[in-house]
């Protein structure tokens, strides 16, 4: 086995609140730095060899009472990676002092530098695909990374999102300004060739299992369901219209309250139902096909149990097919091996789904249209709901390590969009299955740019 190590430096965004947590965590990391720089670092050292670079020797000596002195405050792990920092940077002196040069003893303590640098392994923080959590001395900070507008090409699609790189130890560094991480990711290649993408139209998929998801957004008026890929099914306003008739219909038969009008009433009632079920069937077809068409692993929805309780008792809003087209979306992929899954729905509809846009305001959604009112994005407004639902279900359900196990052992996630896939491995590909339809004026133009889509 071969291990490939690259750093990829990201900017973080910190909640303004936080920053202080750090500046605070700060303090003790550089004195457990310093007191391990004395400990291994004697008066007058002769030689090289009088230098200790043995970072088990030095946390065997001084863990405990680093510990002590700074009250169990600090991260256990980032006391141990403080003393590694220190031997690491003894290691670099003697090696300097081998080669012909004498460097002067570290000194963590040295202010003239505008920032600072703290070492963080996955057990004072848990890193993931589009944010990280550190361990301070007040509690855990998540950061948000700040994603750039095009991905392919960029070091993070190229490693951040491709799943075959694991994130390994890495930094967290205050510049005097701003916070980066330098994250270092891993990757392990075995005897077996890594292939290159294929330059033809045939599917590179046979030397990788991916994970390719479809988002879906369900509409209770204008097209019952919208998927990330652009496409627009069934219409809910025709279905309320109908159903409005219906209602009025049963008034009338119920007003009249003959014999008569009581079984005609029942025989409506059920060919009401059944116009229902053939329509949530129809809608689940065109997902089905839509899914099958771009060769989606996973269809996300939104997790809608019980929100009838939390919205109007308006008829087109209690009345709804949500549940029965996603039974039926579920039951019509099983037999493909698509999993048809939910998630969180809160602010899909208000967040930008631009990948380098985070803003999220009510003021961004106007009935169907939404604009980004920091970026200006505009698009119909349940499309960029669809698109969140299925970058959620990427970031939320996709990214736990159980979730990734396939069996070449290579996963990699990708969103399906209206003219390709955002891939994890840092490119937006065209397909072969992108749309021929004519498409619709709310989509947004351009098919190579991952910002607009």
């Amino acid at each position: 086995m071969v291990e490939a190590n690259r750093t990829v430096v990201i900017p973080l965004k910190i909640p303004s609140e936080s920053q202080s947590d750090f500046h605070q965590t700060i303090l003790p990391y550089v004195y457990c730095q310093q007191e391990a720089v004395e400990h291994c670092w004697p008066d007058t050292p002769k030689q090289p060899a009088d230098l200790q670079t043995s970072k088990q020797d030095a946390e065997n000596a001084l863990y405990d009472r680093l510990r002590d002195e700074t009250n169990e405050q600090l991260h256990s792990n980032l006391v141990q990676k403080a003393i590694k920092d220190a031997t690491s940077a003894i290691s670099s002196c003697k090696t300097s002092w081998e080669n012909g040069d004498r460097l002067s003893k570290p000194d963590f303590y040295d202010r003239e530098r505008a920032g600072y640098t703290m070492t963080y392994d996955k057990r004072a923080a848990t890193y993931g695909r589009y944010e990280a959590t550190f361990s301070t001395l007040n509690g855990t900070v998540t950061c948000r990374y700040e994603l750039p507008a095009e991905i392919e090409g960029t070091p993070y699609g190229e490693y951040i999102l491709d799943r075959r790189w694991s994130f390994s130890t890495s930094k967290l560094v205050f510049d005097g300004e701003r916070f980066w991480l330098h994250a270092v990711m891993q990757r392990q290649f075995g005897d077996d060739p890594v292939y290159a993408p294929t330059t033809d139209n045939s599917s590179s998929d046979t030397h990788e299992d991916t994970h390719r998801v479809l988002g879906v957004d369900l509409n209770v008026d204008g097209a019952t369901a919208v998927t990330s890929t652009g496409q627009f099914y069934g219409n809910a306003d025709a279905l309320n219209a109908y159903r409005f008739e219906q209602e009025q219909l049963r008034g009338e038969l119920q007003q009249t309250g003959t014999r008569s009008a009581h079984l005609r009433f029942q025989q409506r009632r059920g060919t009401e139902w059944r116009y229902y079920d053939q329509y949530a069937h129809h809608v689940a077809n065109a997902i089905k096909q839509e899914a099958l068409r771009v060769r989606a692993t996973h269809v996300a929805f939104e997790e809608l149990t019980r929100i009838r309780k939390r919205i109007s008792n308006l008829p087109k809003f209690q009345h709804w097919l949500f549940k029965k087209v996603r039974t039926y979306t579920e039951y019509k992929l099983e037999g493909y091996g698509v999993t048809v899954d939910t998630t969180t729905p809160e602010y899909t509809s208000q967040g930008c789904s631009r990948t380098d846009c985070e803003c999220v305001d009510e003021d961004n959604r106007d009935d169907k249209h939404f604009e980004c009112v920091e970026c200006g994005y505009t698009v119909n407004s349940d499309y960029n709901a669809a698109k969140n639902i299925g970058f959620r279900y990427l970031c939320e359900e996709l990214s736990s390590p159980a979730s990734r196990t396939c069996s070449s052992g290579q996963a990699t996630s990708q969103l399906a969009l209206v003219s390709g896939t955002l891939s994890p491995d840092g490119s937006f590909a065209e397909h072969e299955w992108v749309s021929t339809d004519k498409s619709h004026p709310q989509q947004a133009s351009g098919s190579s740019s991952a910002r607009a889509q």
